[in-house]
């Protein structure tokens, strides 16, 4: 690794340390600078803000998890409608991230409303996701397991639906942290999505499992715990 490589990652690697540590709102560039004895000049060789560092760890958490999954998908024989449940588990941010990276991104996005971050997340995901997604499609389709008219057309318009469904369950979250009777319409939606991914695709009934409920559940509960323990700057 160079030594421009060198310090971008020391950069990330302490700047997602201090993010889950202090909170992103209460961590300071000068923060950064602080704990990697660094220059201003050395920081801004690499990144123009704090929220460029953040998109930058986003991005690494995601082509991690990207290279894992790419792996798992073309290193085994698992049928074409699990690979499919496993590509748009991605897009699902509490099936993804762990724990304190999904409630930071959740007050990022839904609470604080950083449009940017979240289009810049959905634009990785769907970009990233879509080739694999394509040939899992194709796969599909060859071994009876999909029926559509439409294989080259239809994995952009998943990944779209898995989206907005993820924006909408995370907003419907971040509205109402303190009130344990969202759960049962947030998964009421993911629910409606796993059936439309099946009709969409053709896969028959009940074989697209797009997330195991208790785990979700847990995931959800322990953000909004996170989320409501947050604190605005003073």
């Amino acid at each position: 690794m160079k030594k421009g490589d060198i310090k971008r990652v020391q950069i990330l690697d302490t700047a997602e340390k201090l993010f889950f540590e202090q909170g992103y709102d209460r961590t300071s560039v000068q923060d950064i600078l602080n704990a990697l004895q660094m220059s201003k000049g050395g920081f801004y060789h690499y990144f123009d803000a704090k929220d460029s560092v953040l998109r930058a760890v986003s991005e690494r958490r995601a082509q991690s998890r990207f290279d894992q999954l790419n792996a798992a998908i073309y290193g085994s024989r698992r049928s074409p409608v699990e690979k499919l449940n496993m590509i748009l588990a991605m897009a699902n941010l509490f099936e993804a991230e762990q724990v304190p990276f999904a409630a930071l991104m959740l007050k990022l996005c839904y609470v604080d409303r950083d449009a940017a971050m979240n289009a810049h997340r959905r634009r990785v995901l769907v970009d990233r996701l879509l080739p694999t997604l394509n040939d899992v499609i194709a796969e599909g389709v060859a071994d009876g397991s999909f029926h559509t008219r439409h294989p080259m057309e239809i994995g952009r318009l998943l990944l779209l639906l898995a989206c907005d469904v993820n924006n909408e369950v995370c907003g419907m979250l971040a509205e109402q942290p303190d009130n344990p009777d969202v759960m049962l319409p947030m998964l009421e939606l993911l629910n409606t999505c796993r059936e439309s991914v099946e009709k969409l695709v053709g896969a028959p009934y009940g074989t697209v499992v797009l997330f195991e409920v208790g785990r979700l559940v847990d995931a959800w509960q322990a953000a909004a715990a996170i989320l409501k323990e947050e604190k605005p700057n003073e």
